[in-house]
């Protein structure tokens, strides 16, 4: 029984780091520096407008966080803190979207960035929002939603090709599934939410390889 239980802690702790390591901040990264290598083929410009686009997005939900985690400790609910900003409270992820996504849309416009990349920011903080707007009543999966925008961006941008890094939607699919934190459902919503928002802001801009 203890070897089954320690086998069983070990995987749970692999499968844990999986969901860690596709959460969508970290997928954003190399998102953000594949489509702006692709639009300066340069590789310091490359890293100031990766840079430019992903630190906002970062840091402006992070500060947000951080005051809403104060504000909750002093009535007695920090450990709520994790699931009342995003799983328990769409209200509060409607707010996440706009500090994930206006600050970067903003200064991409104001500083002529990338279109691909004010493209990429735009429909994941879309697709953010309409997964709060869903969550308000049914709870569709926020990781899945927002790694689909991701890569589906990368299939307009570098063609079908690119389309086989769908198979990593398969792994989170599995690991959320497996840490109990969502349905089969709840998952293909949150793909599909991600998928339908991101490809048609996209193609109705009409970036794509």
């Amino acid at each position: 029984m203890i070897i089954i239980e320690a086998s069983n802690n070990i995987l749970l702790r692999r499968i844990r780091l999986l969901s860690n390591i596709f959460h969508p901040w970290v997928v954003l990264v190399p998102v953000l520096a594949s489509a702006a290598y692709l639009a300066t083929g340069n590789s310091l410009e490359c890293l100031a407008w990766t840079l430019a686009a992903y630190l906002p997005a970062l840091l402006f939900p992070f500060l947000y966080a951080r005051v809403r985690v104060m504000m909750l400790s002093r009535s007695g609910t920090r450990h709520q803190v994790s699931r009342s900003l995003f799983r328990d409270s769409p209200i509060q992820l409607l707010i996440m979207s706009g500090f994930f996504g206006i600050p970067s849309i903003l200064i991409l416009y104001y500083f002529h960035g990338p279109d691909n990349l004010l493209t990429i920011m735009l429909g994941c903080a879309m697709v953010m929002f309409i997964i709060a707007l869903v969550n308000m009543k049914y709870r569709a999966s926020f990781h899945l939603s927002m790694v689909t925008s991701m890569l589906t961006a990368l299939g307009f941008l570098f063609g079908p090709i690119y389309l086989i890094t769908f198979l990593l939607l398969v792994a989170l699919g599995f690991s959320r599934y497996l840490l109990g934190e969502h349905t089969p459902a709840q998952i293909v919503i949150g793909f599909l939410v991600g998928l339908v928002v991101s490809g048609t802001i996209f193609y109705s801009l009409g970036l794509g390889a």
